[in-house]
C-alpha cells in the first residue's frame, strides 16, 4: 500500500511584483540610476597620468599587480590596504544593518538594482502584473512568442553588456571593446564574458528574490545584528486590525475596525512575495514598496498613512527610538578607525619605496688591501606621478664607499644617482665596501639611504647588515 509523504520543501512559484509608484519607488529610480550610470561609465573616463602609466580613471591591471582609482595608485606591496578595505565595507554592512536593518539591500545590492532593471523590461514587453499572469497561463501562440522572445533577447543585451563593462575594469577598456569587436579578445576575456553574461541573465532574470531568501548568507545572519531599535518596514496591528474590506460594514458598525481594508495590495508589489502584515520577516528587503501601496490606498480612502512605515520594534511599542546606543557606537568607531587607516596609509606613504636584499653567497669578501665587500641587491620603485633622480647613501658604516653596478652617476657628495620613471621599479646590484683602518670583528647595522633631488620625490630607508670576519 503506498504511503502518502509531504515534502518538507514548498514549491517555487514565480512572483509577479506590482509596479507601484511612490516617494520610495523614487528613491530607488534614483538608486537604479546611479549606480548602474557610475558602473556602466567609469571604465571609460580618462585620466591624465605622467609617464607611461595609462589614462584609465579606475583600472585593476592584475598582470601588473597594480590598482590604479584615479589620482590614487595602490602597489602590490600595498596589498593589506585591501584586508583594510574589505574590512572597512563589513563594518559598514554592519553599521547600516544595525541602524536601518536590509536597506541595503533594498537599494544598492547589486541583485537588487539588475534585478529591478529586469523587471522594467519585462513590464515593457509584457505589460502590467495582471497582463504578465494572463500571458503566462495563455497557450502559445505568435503574439506570446514574439514578447517572449522580446524580453529575453533584452535581457541577454543586458547581461552581455553588464559582463563587458566588468571586463572593462581590467584591461583599458576601449582597446578591449576594440578586440572584442574584432574578435581578437584575450580568451580570459572572452570567457569572464559568457560567465558573467550567463550568471546576470539567470540571477536577475529567474532567480530574482530567490537569491535574496536562500542563497545571500546576508538574510540568515542579519538578525544576529538587528536590536528592537534598528529600523524596520513593519506594519501597526494596533492601527490595522480588526482588518475589514467592505466598505459598507466599515462606515456602518459601531465596532471598533482598524484602518486595513485587507486589499493585499502590499503583497502584490513586495519583489520577494511576503505578506507585511504576518510581522517581521527575514525575506524582508526594506525596500518600502509596501509603504508606497498601503499609502496610495489610503491617500484614496482619506486614511492616515501610517499603518506600514518605517519604524522601530521600540517605537511600536510605545518608546522612542535610540539612535545612539552601543553598537551603533562600536561599529561606527571600528568603521571611521579602518576608513582612517586607509587613508593614512595613502597620504603619508613615502613617494618612494626602497627595499634591500643581502647576498648570501659570499656572505663578505675579504680584498688584498684588507678592506670587507658586502655585496646587496636594492630595488628601488618611483610612487611618484614625475620622473626622479635619487642619491644613495648608507649610514652607520664607518670608512664606507658604495658603487653601484653599471651606475656612473655620483652626487657631489660621491653617492650613486638613480633615475626613474614615474611608476618603475628596477634591481640594482650594490657593492659596498668598508677600508681596512674601520674593518672591526662582527656583523654591523647599517642604513641605506634614497633621497630624491627633487623634495616632493621624498626618501626612504632599509635596515640591513653589514657581515664582516
Amino acid at each position: 500500500m503506498a504511503t502518502h509523504t509531504d515534502s518538507l520543501y514548498a514549491d517555487w512559484k514565480k512572483q509577479y511584483p506590482k509596479y507601484q509608484s511612490g516617494f520610495f519607488r523614487n528613491v530607488r529610480w534614483v538608486s537604479v540610476i546611479l549606480l548602474l550610470g557610475i558602473y556602466y561609465i567609469l571604465p571609460f573616463v580618462r585620466w591624465d597620468r605622467p609617464g607611461n602609466l595609462p589614462n584609465q580613471a579606475v583600472l585593476f591591471d592584475l598582470p601588473e599587480r597594480k590598482f590604479y582609482i584615479f589620482d590614487i595608485v595602490i602597489w602590490p606591496q600595498e596589498i593589506f590596504l585591501l584586508a583594510l578595505l574589505l574590512i572597512a565595507a563589513a563594518l559598514g554592512l554592519f553599521f547600516i544593518t544595525a541602524l536601518a536593518g536590509r536597506v541595503f539591500c533594498g537599494y544598492m545590492c547589486f541583485q537588487t538594482v539588475w534585478t529591478d532593471l529586469f523587471l522594467q523590461v519585462e513590464r515593457f514587453f509584457e505589460g502590467n502584473r495582471k497582463r504578465r499572469i494572463k500571458l503566462d497561463q495563455s497557450p502559445w501562440n505568435l503574439e506570446k512568442l514574439a514578447r517572449k522572445l522580446g524580453k529575453h533577447l533584452a535581457w541577454l543585451f543586458i547581461g552581455l553588456v553588464t559582463a563587458g563593462v566588468f571586463v572593462f575594469y581590467f584591461s583599458d577598456a576601449p582597446t578591449l571593446l576594440r578586440g572584442f569587436i574584432s574578435g581578437n579578445a584575450p580568451s580570459a576575456a572572452w570567457i569572464t564574458l559568457a560567465f558573467l553574461t550567463l550568471t546576470t541573465y539567470t540571477m536577475a532574470g529567474f532567480a530574482r528574490e530567490q537569491v535574496c531568501i536562500y542563497m545571500c548568507p546576508y538574510a540568515r545572519f542579519q538578525g544576529a545584528m538587528f536590536d528592537d531599535d534598528t529600523i524596520i518596514v513593519a506594519y501597526h496591528p494596533e492601527l490595522g486590525e480588526p482588518r475589514q474590506a467592505n466598505r459598507r460594514i466599515r462606515n456602518s458598525t459601531s465596532e471598533k475596525v482598524g484602518f486595513c481594508i485587507d486589499c493585499r495590495e502590499c503583497v502584490t508589489v513586495c519583489p520577494t512575495g511576503i505578506d507585511i502584515r504576518n510581522g517581521q520577516q527575514y525575506e524582508c528587503i526594506t525596500c518600502g514598496a509596501c509603504i508606497d501601496a498601503c499609502n496610495t490606498v489610503k491617500d484614496k480612502l482619506h486614511l492616515p498613512n501610517e499603518l506600514i512605515r518605517y519604524t522601530s520594534l521600540r517605537e511600536m511599542g510605545g518608546q522612542k527610538t535610540r539612535w545612539f546606543r552601543f553598537r551603533i557606537l562600536a561599529y561606527g568607531t571600528l568603521l571611521t578607525g579602518f576608513l582612517g587607516a586607509i587613508a593614512a596609509s595613502l597620504l603619508l606613504r613615502p613617494p618612494v619605496e626602497l627595499n634591500v636584499v643581502h647576498h648570501r653567497q659570499p656572505t663578505y669578501i675579504t680584498q688584498s688591501d684588507g678592506s670587507i665587500q658586502n655585496n646587496f641587491t636594492i630595488r628601488a620603485l618611483n610612487m611618484s606621478s614625475n620622473q626622479q633622480t635619487y642619491a644613495l647613501g648608507v649610514s652607520g658604516l664607518e670608512g664606507a664607499s658604495l658603487k653601484v653596478a653599471a651606475i656612473n652617476d655620483v652626487d657631489p657628495q660621491g653617492q650613486p644617482l638613480l633615475t626613474l620613471s614615474p611608476g618603475e621599479v628596477a634591481p640594482y646590484t650594490v657593492y659596498l665596501k668598508q677600508a681596512a683602518n674601520h674593518v672591526q670583528h662582527g656583523p654591523q647595522e647599517i642604513i641605506f639611504q634614497l633621497t630624491a633631488l627633487d623634495p616632493q620625490g621624498g626618501k626612504n630607508s632599509y635596515q640591513s647588515i653589514f657581515m664582516r670576519p
